[in-house]
């Protein structure tokens, strides 16, 4: 159940920072009353990355991997200093780090999406004929044959 909310909040995000770039796109195009869009939509996505390190955080505490975690954090730190930026006006900078920014949100989503489900938990699960014979310990490795 975690992937799937981690999953959707990455889809989320993604809708609202490939929106961002528009709306500043269409403030750089002359169009000022997107400004205020533009900054709004900005919390928006700060507020949707830290929702993703926190539910990223849940995953990662249920067994996922640790970049479910890490990943939405950095994206924080990036939307935060992005934010910065465009407060302060340093609008070349901005752009730049806007583009990559979008462009690590995008991946991010991708790899929640390509995460399968046996990956996302260690919950060891039975295969079909493994009543005994070839079980493997909770590392995965085979037990050592009998002798005899």
């Amino acid at each position: 159940m975690q992937l799937k909310q981690v999953r959707i909040l990455s889809t989320v995000l993604l809708a609202f920072a490939v929106g961002q770039a528009g709306l500043g796109s269409g403030y750089l195009d002359g169009g000022r009353w997107l400004l205020i869009a533009h900054a709004t939509n900005a919390f928006v996505v700060l507020v949707l990355a830290i929702l993703s390190a926190v539910f990223g955080f849940a995953l990662r505490r249920s067994g996922g991997p640790s970049w479910i975690f890490y990943f939405p954090l950095a994206l924080v730190a990036v939307a935060g200093a992005q934010m910065a930026l465009g407060f302060t006006g340093v609008r070349s900078v901005h752009v730049f780090l806007g583009v990559l920014l979008v462009s690590a949100i995008t991946m991010f989503c991708s790899y929640c999406w390509r995460l399968r489900p046996d990956e996302a938990a260690t919950t060891p699960v039975a295969t079909e004929g493994s009543c005994g014979v070839g079980h493997h310990d909770s590392a995965g490795a085979a037990p050592e044959p009998h002798a005899g």
